[in-house]
């Protein structure tokens, strides 16, 4: 019946074992999934954002160029020239033409920074031999009080340089509307990392690092995503809140991973028979046996011992110093008939140096599972029987009267002889109710360590009393000898 209850055990723990190990491959795989699920959508962000900036960019550059090809074409006026092409688009707040070293010849608004239009119409005169169209940085057109990036195209053939003023508060709402709520947010700078569009309080770009990649704000902390757009490059940084995946993915596969090293280990425990016996106690306070008399041992299945008593300590003293973690057999030697695969106590009697030992080898039980084992050592009690009936035969024979009372007074035993001098002496009485001044004479006399007499003259006898300790040097009695009246005083 026992052999059947660890077989199901065996086998329950062997089905545990397999649907930790198949949940925790399949939680595996299913947390990569969930990865490049997250990972895919937060590219796909990124992307879309990259797509709508590189498209708004090109878009100016293509309305630009389509400018410039037909002020080339149509050779139209210069001065009609500049305010045809601010019709192309609502998005453009100014046109000018400039000469290649810088002057303004033509605009549709007088511009406040000529400056600014010099040196971009000088740039891009120096590009002519390149097919490239010069972006310049965000600014604010004093005019129509948006923010508006320039555009500025060589012109081959008439020569000088095409500038056309775009506002990019459209692309501003825009991005704004689709790439901001709770989980991401897109900010965008220009190349000379002035922002564009910035998703925070203001006061927070003061603490923006621009190759840091993560940010903390608001109590909240973000991934940062960075990318380039366009030439020169503008910068895009996606804030990514953190989702704390990989935390999450790492504390359940740190669970699950222990939850079957814990039934793998029982498993094993199970399948080699091999506990810790004393583990399984614990509400025992295993300092309490170190006050019992007699050597308690605690071994697992294997037969090691996982416990020992003070008293075991002393007992095997001189075969092993320390005896936690060693063979039960190194200390009892050989003890195969000792082991019974039984349910049943064994005794065993051992010889040491000094003495003959009993030892009692119970199983220890717990729910039908074999825990280890306990054993239990003592003195062999049939050599303290003989002893004891050797004692008892001694004081019986001997002339003088023997009497032996405990640390109360009272009396344990007394020979035939001792009833004689001094009448009824029955076991338990207190020797004060026999002869006070004797129960007062072994009173001042407990720690004498030496036999002295009194003369008890209501009865006419003389007394040696002489104090019994125990090996530790307590008083446990006191051996009382009535001397006869041949005995010269």
């Amino acid at each position: 019946m026992k052999r059947t209850t660890e077989s199901k055990n065996i086998l329950s723990l062997y089905v545990i074992v397999f649907a930790l190990g198949i949940i925790i491959v399949f939680g595996i795989m299913e947390f990569r999934f969930l990865k490049n699920i997250l990972t895919s959508y937060e590219n796909s962000i990124k992307q879309i954002a990259i797509n709508k900036t590189n498209s708004f960019l090109n878009d100016l550059k293509s309305i630009s160029r389509n400018a410039a090809r037909m002020i080339e074409l149509q050779h139209i006026n210069i001065d009609e020239a500049v305010n045809v092409v601010q019709t192309y688009d609502r998005r453009i707040t100014n046109v000018y033409l400039v000469e290649d070293n810088g002057t303004i010849h033509s605009s549709v608004h007088d511009n406040i920074n000529k400056t600014y239009i010099s040196k971009l119409a000088q740039k891009a005169a120096s590009k002519k031999t390149e097919p490239q169209i010069i972006i310049s940085e965000v600014k604010n057109d004093r005019f129509s009080k948006f923010n508006v990036i320039s555009m500025a195209v060589p012109l081959h053939e008439n020569g000088g340089v095409l500038i056309i003023d775009f506002s990019i508060d459209q692309y501003q709402r825009e991005v704004i509307e689709e790439f901001t709520n709770t989980n991401y947010k897109l900010a965008v700078f220009d190349s000379e990392n002035n922002p564009i569009i910035w998703p925070f309080d203001q006061d927070q770009l003061t603490g923006f690092n621009w190759e840091q990649s993560k940010f903390y704000v608001q109590n909240e902390l973000y991934q940062v995503i960075k990318s380039k757009v366009g030439q020169p490059p503008w910068q895009l940084y996606l804030f990514q809140k953190e989702n704390n995946f990989e935390k999450y993915r790492a504390v359940t596969i740190i669970f699950l991973v222990f939850a079957l090293y814990y039934c793998l280990y029982q498993l094993l425990v199970e399948f080699w028979g091999v506990n810790s016996a004393k583990t399984y106690f614990d509400n025992i306070d295993f300092a309490i046996l170190n006050q019992v008399n007699e050597g308690v041992i605690i071994t697992n299945n294997a037969g090691v011992i996982v416990f020992a008593n003070k008293a075991a300590h002393n007992i095997f003293t001189e075969r092993k110093s320390n005896l936690v973690n060693v063979k039960l057999k190194e200390v009892m030697g050989y003890i195969e008939d000792f082991r019974s695969e039984g349910d049943n106590s064994k005794t065993l009697t051992l010889k040491t140096s000094d003495k003959l030992l009993q030892a009692i080898h119970s199983p220890i039980i717990k729910k039908g599972k074999k825990l280890g084992s306990l054993t239990v050592i003592r003195a062999n009690t049939d050599e303290q029987k003989a002893l004891r009936n050797v004692l008892d035969k001694l004081v019986e024979i001997i002339p003088e009267g023997i009497i032996y009372v405990d640390k109360n007074n009272e009396i344990i035993t007394a020979n035939l002889m001792a009833k004689c001098y001094l009448g009824a002496l029955d076991r338990g009485k207190s020797i004060s109710v026999i002869d006070s001044s004797l129960a007062e004479f072994i009173c001042k006399n407990i720690d004498s360590r030496t036999i002295n007499r009194i003369k008890l003259t209501a009865h006419d006898v003389w007394c040696d009393v002489a104090p019994v300790y125990d090996d530790d040097g307590v008083y446990t009695g006191t051996l009382l000898v009535l001397l006869n009246n041949d005995t010269k005083v």
